[in-house]
């Protein structure tokens, strides 16, 4: 067998091929445990990338035996959050996901903190503390391809994209995991912060205020023209799981109340939501804004609005006559809320007294136990069931949307077993302890439910009631655990599917199938008793509009939601 020379050898066993074998050997792993396709298949495209950084972290370090573990652990930890993002919320990780880290660090466990904190800060930190100062030209020369690459996404990013388009295996324009599957994670990292840069850009062409204000004023006086002035009551449930859809699963007793069962039966319906365990105001982004929640100008819409006036339902119903009332169970701060509430047109908001001592509120959170985390449903619906009685009396002449945000049933959904003992216990193969928590959870939340709207049908009998969930929880596994448990039985896009209730006049009914964007169409067809779906376009009576189809209609929403404010 012919001996390799001393220089082939080192070329091909050195620390950079040690490097890139561990990479494809780990994302392999990653992806067999159900992440994104394995860094084998994207190596001609992504293996130069990882190659130079890698040789970077090496080149500014001090040079002993730990430099080529040290340099690679960073990127390793990098990955390891990108697939971990990725198995637990469904999507796949960018660059402006970084602005939702303080909302995160304020909902995540202590535990959960200290393992994200530890993953993305240790091991760069690690590296910095290790920079030879002398080797400062390694350092500065290196530096260059990455700052020119970071600065051509920001000053460039339209010649970025298009170069890209050009060289790329395949961006997939539906499908963020199919385009990283094709072409490597980091690398789609740039090419999104980029393409998110090109619309940014291209909201100006979609502002036209005087037009846009004259359309939504032609709406709300249609709308009052055909009869809009009942009242409107929605609710955005926080990871409101129907526990009965796993088919892997048994429990020792119904987790759904009596009461509810009795109240809804089988109107109990299914619409589509744009997240999966987290991101809670891309949720109320669709539900109250009527278009899909596309993160093309941000990660989190709510984030983008300035407070200018975009006319989402709430606003259309303002310019309709109706007082439009926001009541969140959480804080003023998360995701941009009141900024976000100003612009989607709500005219007043309330936050618990607790979180927001300088603003007026009915809601406490004074009632939360020690054993718990968040306002419950229950005690949530009371304090507004007394506040909109209270405002229907005073001014019975004018209609109300009073839209509610609960937060329970937030991970890790917590119970005080004083207040909330468990109920049932379940059997499966996969034993998930956030779901039993969970299904016990949705005991009570359901009884909540029952009570509510029989309350508001007897306080308000010609009205819309319409709650949602707004996502799906992540569990113990994300993805995983609903794959392995067969909540509905797999099917596609399975884990975005969520629970929506409708009361019309007091009586309970279900829609096939639906996605969050389709609200406005339910509430504004009720009000009219069916024209606005005769005239306007309308999922409800027809087959559901592509995705796609609603993407200038949302730039032009958010081409005014982000407009500075005069």
């Amino acid at each position: 067998m012919p001996k390799l020379s001393p220089r082939l050898r080192r070329w091909l066993f050195n620390r950079y091929t040690a490097f890139l074998l561990f990479i494809a050997v780990f994302t392999t792993i990653e992806q067999l445990l159900g992440g994104l396709s394995s860094f084998v298949y994207h190596i001609p495209f992504e293996g130069p990338l990882l190659l130079y950084l890698y040789w970077l972290l090496n080149a500014i370090q001090r040079q002993d035996r730990w430099t080529p573990w040290l340099a690679g652990l960073p990127i390793v930890c990098l990955y390891g959050l990108y697939d971990g993002f990725f198995l637990g919320y469904g999507e796949v990780f960018r660059v402006v996901n970084f602005n939702e880290l303080p909302e995160l660090m304020q909902v995540l466990p202590l535990p959960h903190k200290t393992l994200l904190i530890g993953t993305l800060f240790v091991p760069l930190l690690l590296v910095l503390l290790r920079v030879d100062l002398r080797r400062y030209r390694h350092a500065l020369v290196g530096s260059v391809p990455a700052l020119l690459l970071g600065a051509n996404t920001q000053f460039g990013a339209q010649q970025f994209v298009s170069a890209f388009d050009a060289i790329g295996t395949d961006v997939v324009v539906w499908s963020d995991e199919l385009s990283v599957e094709n072409n490597g994670r980091f690398v789609m990292l740039f090419y999104f912060e980029a393409q998110r840069r090109v619309a940014l850009a291209q909201s100006a062409t979609y502002r036209d205020r005087a037009e846009y204000a004259k359309r939504a004023e032609e709406l709300a006086t249609a709308l009052r023209e055909h009869g809009a002035g009942r009242h409107v009551h929605l609710v955005v449930l926080e990871s409101f799981i129907d526990p009965t859809l796993f088919k892997g699963v048994q429990y020792s007793r119904d987790p759904r109340h009596p009461a509810y069962v009795a109240l809804f039966g089988k109107n109990v319906g299914y619409s589509l939501s744009p997240v999966f365990g987290g991101g809670t105001a891309q949720a109320e982004f669709e539900v109250l804004c009527g278009v899909p929640a596309f993160h093309a100008l941000s990660s989190i819409e709510f984030n983008a609005f300035t407070g200018a006036p975009a006319y989402c339902m709430p606003g259309l119903l303002k310019e309709a006559g109706y007082r439009t009332l926001a009541s969140n169970a959480y804080k003023p701060n998360f995701f941009n809320a009141i900024k976000a509430y100003t612009g989607i047109g709500f005219s007043e908001a309330y936050f618990p007294i607790e979180y927001a001592s300088q603003r007026n509120s009915y809601i406490s959170a004074a009632e939360v136990p020690p054993g718990e985390q968040y306002l419950f449903d229950g005690e949530l619906f009371a304090q507004n069931l007394d506040f909109i009685g209270k405002a229907v009396q005073e001014n019975p002449g004018r209609p109300i949307l009073n839209y509610v945000l609960s937060m329970y049933g937030h991970f890790p959904h917590t119970m005080d077993p004083q207040l909330r003992p468990r109920v049932l216990s379940m059997k499966a193969k996969y034993r998930d302890e956030q779901l039993l928590l969970a299904a016990n959870q949705h005991y009570y939340r359901t009884e909540a439910i029952a009570a509510y709207v029989r309350k508001l049908s007897e306080l308000d009998p010609k009205s819309l009631i319409v709650l949602i969930s707004d996502h799906l929880p992540p569990l113990e596994d994300g993805t995983g655990s609903y794959k392995r448990l067969g909540y509905l039985a797999n099917i596609e896009d399975s884990t975005f599917y969520n629970r929506i209730l409708v009361v019309e006049d007091g009586k309970p009914r279900r829609y096939r199938n639906l996605h969050h964007f389709d609200v406005p169409s339910i509430v504004f067809n009720y009000l009219t008793d069916g024209w606005y779906c005769k005239n306007y376009e309308c999922n409800l009576l027809r087959t559901t509009r592509e995705r796609a189809g609603y993407y200038e209609r949302y730039m032009r929403l958010m081409a005014h939601a982000v407009e500075t404010q005069p």
